[in-house]
C-alpha cells in the first residue's frame, strides 16, 4: 500500500468528532462526509414512522439541517451518532404531533382489502400469511394505519421500544422524559394497539352485514 492510500484510509477512519472539530472550524466539506456516513441510517429510522418515501427523505434532511445549525451544542461526550438520533426522534415526533388525527377517521380510510386482512389474520395459518405477497403488502399499510392511530407519544415509545431495541432508560435520557412515563406510554400503546383491532374487526362485521 502506497502511502498516499494509507494517508486516504487513515482520513477515511477518523472519529466523527474530528469531523466535528473541522465543521466548527469552518470546514462544511467535513459535515458532508458525516452526513453521508449517518445518512442511512438516519433514513431508516424515518421509516419507522412513516411509509412516505418523500416525507422520509424530507425529514433526514431536516435532521442534518438541524443538526447543522446546532452544531455548536454538540458536546462530545455523547457520541456523535446519538446525538443526531436524538435530533432525528424529536423530528419525528414534531410531524407525528403536527399530521395527528383522530381514531374514528383512521377506521374510515381503511379500504376492504385492510379489512379483509385483519378478518384473515384471525382465521388463516402463518404459513397461508407468509405465502401470499399482495396479503404481505396489505399487512405493512396496515401496520402504518394502526401505529397512525396512536397518540404521537405512544407510537414513539412503542417504535423506538420495540423496532429500535432501545430501554426505557435511554428512551428516557432521548426524550427529557421520566422512566415512568416511558413506561406508562409503552404500556397505554399496546392497549390502544388492541382498541383499535377491535373497531376495525367491528368495521368489518358492519359492512358484511350491510
Amino acid at each position: 500500500m502506497t502511502a498516499a492510500a494509507k494517508l486516504e484510509g487513515a482520513e477515511a477512519l477518523r472519529p466523527d468528532e474530528s469531523l466535528v472539530a473541522d465543521v466548527r472550524a469552518g470546514d462544511t466539506a467535513a459535515f458532508a462526509e458525516l452526513a453521508n456516513r449517518h445518512r442511512r441510517r438516519i433514513e431508516h429510522l424515518c421509516r419507522r414512522f412513516f411509509s412516505d418515501s418523500e416525507l422520509v427523505r424530507d425529514l433526514t434532511q431536516e435532521c442534518f439541517l438541524r443538526a447543522f445549525a446546532g452544531l455548536a451544542s454538540y458536546r462530545a461526550e455523547m457520541p456523535f451518532a446519538a446525538w443526531i438520533r436524538t435530533i432525528a426522534v424529536n423530528a419525528c415526533y414534531d410531524e407525528l404531533r403536527r399530521r395527528r388525527r383522530k381514531p374514528e377517521e383512521l377506521v374510515a380510510d381503511f379500504s376492504g382489502g385492510e379489512l379483509e386482512w385483519v378478518e384473515l389474520v384471525n382465521q388463516a395459518s402463518p404459513e397461508e400469511l407468509a405465502g401470499n405477497a399482495e396479503e404481505r403488502r396489505e399487512a405493512y399499510t396496515l401496520a402504518h394505519r394502526l401505529l397512525n392511530s396512536l397518540r404521537p407519544e405512544d407510537r414513539l415509545v412503542l417504535v423506538l421500544k420495540d423496532s429500535e431495541e432501545m430501554g426505557v432508560q435511554e428512551i428516557a435520557e432521548t426524550m427529557g422524559w421520566s422512566e415512568a412515563k416511558v413506561k406508562i406510554r409503552a404500556f397505554r400503546a399496546r392497549q390502544a394497539l388492541r382498541k383499535q383491532a377491535n373497531r376495525m374487526m367491528g368495521a368489518r362485521r358492519f359492512r358484511m352485514f350491510k
